[in-house]
Parts: structure tokens; C-alpha cells; sequence
């Protein structure tokens, strides 16, 4: 709209200078100096403008951050190193068989909070009590973290390295200890942090820990902050504590993802030549990948005990 607008603002300057030069040399009937389809141009930038701000308005009106002009339901995701229009596809995958466990299209274009809505779903389609969930550091929520521990789910995911103090260089909030027995956290100067101010962020309580007097006499205060240093903990981040402790007792299992979660998505678009969606509308495409995702399953399952052995499954 801002471009349309700069533009509109330039053919209408056009129009003022051909109507000057007209009254200069006293003539009517149209300058020689303009654009004869100048009427035309402007009408059709207007016509796109007045499209762009019903689109807005519609923005407006739903809370959506995006409109799909070809399916409607399809959002702008990140696909590697482009962005294409599209679903995303969440899978839970038997790591020893590699047979798809649970499958979901959704149109949330990031992966945050389905962690606990896949794994929930895997755990009923396995009709077990309890199973382990291994996911890439996209999943990182500790609402999600939570609900899995609490639904039987012993989640392992790792923790993204973002935050203002990561951006500048500082010191990580890993590099700061905390101690739960006295409600501290020990700095790498060795100094200690206690709590000073609580709020609210999002759905938690949420703690910072700060020691202004120490920060101001640290030698390593530059490598530190800027004034002085204050680390925040949620209420509840004890979960995240246990779930640090499983991945550095286990750091293979995310190797494990790999190349099991991996190798279904692999089969199905290089194998099974389905780069792409056929059809349209979320359900047509949760339809869709089910069918997919059978068709996998059945031909992994031959390859693992052939066919007689799948027949006799059937039956059984």
C-alpha cells in the first residue's frame, strides 16, 4: 500500500507538471509532454491499493497474520533455507522400526507447542502408558515440556541459545548455576544472585535474580552487562533442569532423531515422488497425508517381515 501510494503520488505529479506546461503554452486537449494511458495506470494502481486494504481490514478482523490468496488455509513457512507456501506436517516415528506412529497436518507455521498434542496421540496409538519424545530445539516450550511430563511423556528436547545477552555477546544464562536449595544463582564471578522482582510472563510466573553492588565491582563486567546483570527463572523451570540432566546423561538420542524421523519424510518424497501436496483446504490435505502415510507404514512394513508376514498381521 506504501508502494502503491508513492506511486499514485508520482503519476498525479506527472499530471500537475503536463497541466502546467499546457497553461505555459496556452494549449488544451492534452499535453505532449504526458503519458496518454496515465488515467489508465492510476485507476489500476488504486484498484490494487483498494484490494491490499480490504485484505488488511480482513487481518484485522480475523487476528490472522497471514492471507493465502490460493488456499486459504496454507500459511508462508520457513523450508530450509527458502519459504514456500504450504502445511506443516508433524510425525511421531518408531525409532526402532521407523513406521509412522502418529500423523498431523497443521497450518501453524512453527513447530512450538505440538510437541505435547503429537506425543499424547503416539502414546494412545501405542496403547502404552509411558514413552520417551525426542524433538529438535523448535519444540522448545515449557508449557509443552510440562504437559508431556505430566501425560507420561519423558520429553527430550534441546534448549535454543537465544536472548538479548546471547545477541551482544555476553555470558549465557547456562554460564549462571542455579542452586534450588537456597533460591540463588551463582554468577561466573562467583558471586550470588538473589531474587528481586516477580511478574508474570505469558502463562508463568516468572522470577528475577539480580545483585547490583557485586556487578558494579566484577572484573568481568564487560564480558557480563552493560549496568548490571539479572537473570530470570520461571516458577516451574525445575522441569526443564530435569529434562537439561536427561540430555547430558543421553546427548546420542538426538542423533537418534535424526535419522529416524528424518528417514520417513526422505522415503515419501524421494520413493514415493511426493514433494508436494495435491490437494487443497486443510482437511483435503490431512486426508491426503493419511493415505500417504498408510502407504508408507505398509511398504516399510514389507520391507521389515515381507508379505506373508504382513498377511498373517492382518489376520491375526
Amino acid at each position: 500500500m506504501q508502494q502503491a501510494d508513492e506511486k499514485l503520488a508520482g503519476y498525479l505529479k506527472r499530471l500537475d507538471e503536463g497541466d502546467a506546461d499546457e497553461d505555459k503554452a496556452g494549449t488544451s486537449g492534452g499535453s505532449s509532454h504526458g503519458d496518454p494511458r496515465l488515467a489508465e495506470k492510476i485507476a489500476a494502481v488504486r484498484g490494487r491499493r483498494e484490494r491490499r486494504q480490504a485484505l488488511l481490514e480482513e487481518l484485522d478482523r480475523t487476528g490472522e497474520d497471514q492471507i493465502s490468496l490460493t488456499d486459504p488455509d496454507s500459511r508462508a513457512m520457513a523450508r530450509m533455507t527458502k519459504v514456500g507456501v504450504g502445511y506443516n506436517v508433524q510425525v511421531a516415528v518408531d525409532t526402532k522400526h521407523k513406521l509412522i506412529v502418529e500423523q498431523q497436518v497443521h497450518s501453524q507455521v512453527v513447530d512450538m507447542g505440538l510437541l505435547a498434542t503429537t506425543a499424547k496421540a503416539a502414546i494412545q496409538a501405542l496403547d502404552v502408558e509411558k514413552i520417551e519424545a525426542v524433538a529438535d530445539r523448535g519444540y522448545f516450550k515449557i508449557e509443552d515440556i510440562e504437559a508431556c511430563e505430566t501425560a507420561g511423556i519423558t520429553p527430550y528436547v534441546p534448549k535454543p541459545v537465544r536472548g538479548s545477552s546471547v545477541r551482544e555477546g555476553f555470558f549465557p544464562k547456562e554460564a549462571f548455576r542455579y542452586d534450588p536449595g537456597t533460591d540463588t544463582f551463582i554468577c561466573p564471578g562467583g558471586q550470588t544472585l538473589r531474587p528481586c522482582r516477580r511478574g508474570r510472563s505469558r502463562e508463568n510466573v516468572k522470577i528475577d535474580y539480580s545483585n547490583r553492588e557485586a556487578c558494579l565491582a566484577c572484573p568481568l563486567r564487560s564480558r557480563c552487562t552493560k549496568s548490571y546483570r539479572h537473570v530470570s527463572r520461571l516458577e516451574n523451570e525445575a522441569v526443564l533442569d530435569r529434562m537439561a540432566a536427561r540430555l547430558a546423561a543421553r546427548p546420542e538420542v538426538l542423533g537418534q532423531r535424526r535419522s529416524s524421523v528424518e528417514h520417513p519424510f526422505g522415503s515419501i518424497k524421494q520413493w514415493m515422488n511426493q514433494g508436494a501436496f495435491l490437494m487443497r483446504r486443510l482437511e483435503n490435505v490431512r486426508g491426503e497425508f493419511s493415505l500417504t502415510a498408510l502407504a508408507y507404514n505398509i511398504r516399510r512394513a514389507i520391507s521389515l517381515i515381507g508379505v506373508p508376514g504382513l498377511i498373517a498381521a492382518a489376520k491375526a
